[in-house]
């Protein structure tokens, strides 16, 4: 396999929602550079977590036009006491393992948050997570080899 090819292997699976935390050990694994792999997933779920940011905000706005309000978009429940007690941070940071980065970002804006707190903390959440997966995974093939 080319480095090309398997560059966009491991970037289609960081656009990939739950799959993005599974995307860069299989690249590290097949001798690709732990820098550039690193790079290319964090631009790709970057990427799809803007597109979403954006879609998201332009299908409410349409919504707001046909329909008027967004039927439950106060939130109750878990999510809306996680929310107030953790705020976007927390929402971002725990978006790749327990619910997935887009639908973290969905879920913040949906509960009132700021659309550029959403894009800062997500970035902020997936450029941490890459470097941690990138250095755990260059540690664990360390300790195999």
């Amino acid at each position: 396999m080319t480095d090309l090819v398997a560059h966009l292997a491991v970037f289609v699976g960081a656009a990939v929602p739950w799959f993005e935390l599974f995307a860069i050990a299989p690249g590290i694994g097949f001798g690709l550079a732990p820098v550039t792999v690193g790079l290319v997933a964090f631009t790709a779920n970057s990427l799809v977590t803007l597109a979403t940011i954006v879609g998201w905000q332009r299908l409410v706005s349409w919504w707001q036009r046909r329909r008027g309000s967004i039927p439950g978009a106060a939130g109750t429940g878990r999510a809306r006491r996680a929310f107030d007690r953790y705020g976007v941070p927390g929402l971002a940071l725990q978006g790749p393992v327990l619910s997935g980065m887009y639908f973290a970002a969905i879920l913040a804006l949906s509960l009132g948050a700021p659309r550029r707190t959403v894009v800062v903390w997500s970035l902020v959440s997936n450029a941490l997570w890459t470097v941690a997966l990138v250095a755990a995974t260059v540690a664990g093939l360390g300790v195999l080899t």
